[in-house]
């Protein structure tokens, strides 16, 4: 036999032993890698996990891997709901805000934060032009935490100059005790009524909770809001929820609802700022025992900062993590007539204070 020709026969040999063994490795069951997500980040969270796992990726050219999401609010984690222990627990988290996973290591679940953020998305007061116009005396005061409490005070809207008919005064957040937006307007209600972004334990507590109790105390039912107040309020008209604040990416998602009545919609972004900022945090002891995981994680954090998704997080109304949202975002692009702005004046940025100062005014706004 030629020598050439035992090469070829060589090659080709080589040749199917490698897709011999690629088709093997890859009929194989997948190793299944965890991600835990907080529902105003799972959509494009999801999104990404779907095209990761089109391409069947192998870690190491030898595993394949495919990844699932747990959707989990944070308050669920870092207040004990999750009941994450040693040996059940995700291999990592995205949650809304960086404080979370600071709170959730200090309550014993190990995570360590790989990537500060994957995306953006700040508070932004919202309402009714009837009713904000009432709020801010024609627009002579802006609309923020200031008027709306002295409006929660008064109770009905006949009080400060609305109409009787109006009835009661009825405002919107996400619930304290359960959801990061509900809770990152209390503390950003605190950082407002201080006129100080550094809150501290006496900041959360006293004459504070009052005022807090009259905001809370204006809120319908947080079971009638549901999840998505902003989605409540489009459906229903103003006769649920007039004015409200929440995550900008909540009033984005349901703005065709909310501007489709002829009175339309007024936005805007308050002067203390709670941002949520969705970092990506992994469960530290598994990178040492599970020699596969971080490789995978790798992976996926790769994936969940490369460019082009990351301007898919528009379409989700949620802001890339180092940039801002483009004209020719469409998402963002239709709001900007009722007071979106491609780039906010972000204002002052609240800094809380420990877990457990925290945690205090989560347990009582859940008693209200």
């Amino acid at each position: 036999m030629r020598r050439g020709s035992i090469f070829v026969i060589l090659f080709a040999l080589l040749a199917a032993a490698i897709v011999g063994a690629s088709q093997f490795l890859r009929a194989q069951p997948a190793l299944e890698v965890r991600i835990a997500v907080d529902p105003l980040i799972a959509g494009w969270a999801e999104a990404v996990i779907r095209d990761v796992n089109a391409t069947q990726p192998l870690i190491n050219s030898t595993r394949r891997v495919q990844f699932v999401t747990i959707v989990i609010d944070d308050p669920d984690v870092w207040g004990g709901r999750a009941n994450w222990t040693p040996t059940n627990h995700p291999d990592a988290w995205i949650p809304s805000a960086s404080l979370s996973v600071g709170y959730a290591s200090s309550e014993g679940l190990p995570f360590t934060t790989s990537q500060d953020s994957l995306a953006r998305t700040p508070l932004v007061w919202g309402g009714y032009p009837s009713r904000v116009n009432i709020l801010t005396e024609n627009g002579a005061q802006p609309l923020d935490f200031g008027a709306v409490r002295r409006a929660a005070e008064a109770g009905r809207w006949d009080q400060i100059g609305g109409q009787a008919a109006w009835g009661f005064i009825d405002l919107g957040l996400q619930q304290p005790s359960r959801k990061m937006g509900g809770l990152a307007v209390l503390l950003t209600g605190a950082a407002d009524l201080a006129e100080n972004p550094q809150l501290t334990a006496s900041d959360l507590s006293g004459s504070y909770r009052t005022v807090a109790a009259g905001l809370l105390n204006s809120v319908v039912n947080f079971n009638t809001l549901g999840a998505d107040p902003a989605r409540t309020m489009a459906s229903s008209y103003d006769s649920t929820v007039e004015v409200a604040l929440l995550p900008e990416s909540l009033w984005l998602n349901n703005l065709p609802g909310l501007v489709r009545h002829e009175q339309g919609f007024v936005f805007n972004y308050p002067a203390y700022q709670f941002v949520l900022t969705f970092p990506f945090a992994r469960w530290t002891p598994d990178l040492n025992t599970a020699p596969e995981i971080a490789p995978a994680l790798d992976l996926l954090q790769s994936w969940l900062t490369r460019a082009d998704q990351q301007a898919r997080l528009t379409e989700f109304g949620l802001r890339p993590a180092a940039t801002e949202p483009a004209v020719t975002d469409e998402t963002f692009s239709l709001g900007i007539p009722y007071g979106i702005a491609l780039t906010p004046n972000y204002g002052q940025a609240v800094v809380p204070p420990s877990r457990g100062d925290v945690q205090g005014i989560v347990e009582w706004a859940a008693q209200q």
